[in-house]
């Protein structure tokens, strides 16, 4: 299970809304999936994490579940079927962006 530290979590949620646009940030409902990610923030050094996801699906697909209330594949299904563009580099902007602000030593 994973602990997303609060500290951390609003911290990077705050440089995403600056960097991705508020509306393109939003707070999820906790789910009980497994992940392993989850024991790093448990195990001696305690680091703080925070673990976010980002969307990859098509705006269309998207809409559409939003509107008729049906599922979006999940990550391990084999019907997941990622965007890769603008996906790519909606991640590599919010990892720079995030890694840039907390590595800051000014």
């Amino acid at each position: 299970m994973v602990y997303n530290d609060p500290d951390l979590t609003e911290r990077l949620a705050a440089i995403f809304r600056t960097t991705l646009g508020a509306p393109n940030v939003f707070e999820t409902e906790p789910v009980m999936g497994g992940e392993d990610f989850g024991r790093y923030g448990r195990e001696e050094p305690k680091i703080p994490i925070s673990i976010f996801w980002l969307g990859v699906v098509a705006p269309e697909k998207y809409n559409q579940s939003q509107q008729t209330g049906e599922s979006l594949p999940s990550l391990h299904s084999s019907q997941f079927a990622p965007l890769p563009e603008p996906t790519i580099k909606t991640g590599i902007k919010a990892m720079t962006a995030a890694a840039l602000q907390l590595l800051r030593t000014d």
